[in-house]
């Protein structure tokens, strides 16, 4: 509440002549009379009236005060700040990452969000339309282009919070796609105050609005938990952060298999980090779980789980005329058993006793039904396949916008260095994508088939200097992981919202997940990534084929990004950041409505009584 005119708040001192009125004593005219014997009551009144005298109760007397409080503050005009309407279209983001979990504005920072939401909608005027995204790890459109208000209503009610980051950049891009051309359109953007969201990027031609919410956080969380098994022991590592303005204290309790095996106190100071590591973990144990014990503003951080990977033998079965590279980078691969042949010696039930099969620089008549590995083909036909003749190449480069599995065979490989002398013209199936090319020619590639995987290397690598670079044993190791028969994974822990890539063995049916809170999701061929991660913990994914089933367990953590409190001015900077031409505003700085009218029918409405009451006596 402000006032318009505080300077009238002066006329108050009106009330002080007419307090005197009711206080000073009486004045009276003197006169002559024959005798006083009747009039002693009176000459007795007049020799006891002081100047001053007290104020009695009076009903007039209150009402004048009345009257007169509300003409003071009908000129002084009390006004209240209300957001200011926009003249057009409204796009609304409303994060509902894992920062708006947080409860150190009651009840939640989303719960304030979506209140604003509403208001917006409240305000919108006719004519104009209002959408709305929600922003995760990928944006969704609840409701586009919409004048109905019970329907964006029901749109906002409808988004709840996910333990997942917020993907800012691909939510921006979407509101940008659906302004209208020709009409005013404004984007608003609802998030956490610690989600690092307080610019835009790029040139955008709409106004943009962020408002930020939340207070001072308190928050211990974990940001990261990860297992290995290697060398005949269990280990694990985990970070822990203070994002909160103040210490922290915690006991980190750790389980494996369910039964509690350390408990650790944790102190931390405002905006620092601390790992912890355990060595020697119990023999044979498959599932970690990592749970703070201290309750704060945020509960979604304080439980991770890791799933240790579990050693697994692979029969490899190489087929060369002697690549002395290539023999090598799979013998030392991990978890691999190598079994060499020549063309000469090769039989087809070699391959049916094998888990993978690298043919270099031969093909046989038929290829075998599993995975396999083709290094320098002969100029032939197989699996979809046609090798042409030797093309010169040169400077390697990978392909741009890989997804899936065929973008983790380059993870941590760096071609910059690798040159080709020739390669294999080869023409692609559908189903395969070219991995690595030099200029137009294919050098590597990958796809999956019904029923199996398939990888090439179109050029020998003896006429490359590949093997002496480091990324080839990095390759190799990658190839073996996304050839490996059976139901497989890139990684055993993930990010909520994350995708996971699942590796199908042949004849695989279907593939049931099974999601933390018990619901089972079913997939079928061809088996695509799993995008429903939204909800942390434990998720167990089974493989039903002809084989029979076989299972894998995955984990997936809520370890969303944050800003530390304290290490960005945009924690302590406003809470409406606005870029553009702006026209929606805020409670903070919207049009003032003045409530002088009020007052003023007041004033009247007392000057009313008043002059009825006096006509009464």
């Amino acid at each position: 509440m402000t006032l318009l005119s505080p300077l009238s708040l002066a006329l108050a001192g009106l009330a002080i002549p007419i307090l005197a009125m009711y206080m000073l004593r009486i004045h009276r005219r003197e006169q002559v009379v024959p005798s006083t014997f009747l009039w002693r009551r009176a000459v007795e009144d007049v020799q006891t009236n002081p100047r001053w005298r007290r104020v009695r109760p009076n009903l007039l007397l209150a009402l004048q005060l009345l009257i007169l409080a509300a003409l003071v503050l009908a000129l002084a005009q009390p006004a209240y700040t209300r957001a200011r309407t926009f003249n057009g279209d409204v796009i609304a983001i409303v994060d509902q990452s894992i920062g708006m979990q947080a409860n150190d504005v009651a009840p939640s920072r989303l719960v304030d969000a979506l209140q604003r939401a509403r208001q917006i909608a409240a305000d919108l005027p006719n004519g104009s339309v209002m959408s709305v995204i929600g922003m995760g790890a990928e944006p969704h459109l609840v409701i586009a282009e919409s004048g109905d208000r019970d329907a964006i209503d029901r749109a906002i009610d409808s988004l709840a919070t996910i333990s997942s980051p917020p993907n800012y950049p691909a939510a921006l891009n979407l509101a940008v796609s659906l302004a209208r051309r020709g009409a005013h359109t404004q984007i608003v953007i609802l998030t956490s105050r610690d989600s690092g969201i307080d610019a835009i990027s790029g040139s955008i031609n709409v106004p943009v609005q962020i408002e930020r919410f939340g207070s001072t956080l308190r928050d211990l969380g974990i940001t990261a938990f990860h297992a290995s098994h290697t060398g005949g022991a269990t280990q694990a590592v985990l970070h822990v952060q203070n994002f909160g303005r103040e210490a922290a204290s915690s006991d980190l309790d750790l389980f494996a298999d369910g039964q509690l095996v350390d408990v650790r106190p944790l102190t931390l100071l405002p905006g620092t980090e601390r790992s912890e590591s355990w060595a020697n973990l119990p023999d044979g144990v498959r599932q970690l779980q990592a749970r703070l014990t201290v309750s704060d503003n945020m509960a979604v951080d304080k439980v991770a789980w890791a799933v240790v990977p579990q050693p697994v033998t692979n029969r490899v079965l190489l087929v060369t005329y002697g690549d002395y590279f290539l023999q090598t980078a799979l013998a030392l691969a991990p978890g691999v058993k190598l079994t060499t042949l020549s063309p000469n010696t090769y039989l087809p039930a070699a391959a049916l006793a094998s888990d993978l099969v690298v043919f270099d620089g031969f093909l046989p008549r038929s290829v075998p039904g599993g995975p396999v590995l083709l290094v320098n083909p002969p100029r032939s036909r197989a699996v979809g396949m046609r090798f042409g003749a030797y093309l010169r190449t040169g400077s390697v480069s990978p392909v741009p916008g890989l997804t899936g599995g065929t973008a983790s065979l380059l993870q941590y490989v760096d071609l910059s260095d690798v040159h080709v002398a020739r390669a294999r013209a080869v023409t692609l199936p559908a189903w395969m994508n070219a991995v690595a090319v030099s200029g137009r020619e294919t050098l590597l590639a990958a796809g999956q088939d019904v029923g199996r995987r398939v990888a090439l290397i179109s050029f020998n690598l003896e006429e490359s200097d590949w093997p002496l670079r480091l990324s080839f044993p990095v390759a190799i190791r990658n190839l073996l992981a996304y050839l490996e028969p059976g139901l497989g994974l890139a990684a055993s822990t993930f990010q909520t919202g994350q995708p996971v890539q699942l590796f199908p063995g042949p004849g695989t049916r279907e593939i049931d997940i099974r999601r933390p809170d018990g619901h089972v999701d079913v997939l079928s061929a061809p088996f695509l990534v799993f995008a429903d991660t939204g909800k942390p913990g434990l998720y167990r994914a089974r493989e039903i084929g002809v084989g029979g089933a076989t299972s894998i367990t995955f984990a997936v953590n809520a370890f969303g990004a944050r800003t530390i409190a304290g290490g960005s001015p945009a924690l302590n900077g406003p809470d409406v950041l606005r870029f553009g031409e702006q026209s929606i505003g805020s409670s903070s700085s919207g049009v003032p409505e003045s409530l002088g009218w009020a007052f003023g029918l007041l004033a009247l409405t007392l000057l009313s009584a008043e002059w009825w009451y006096g006509f009464k006596r």
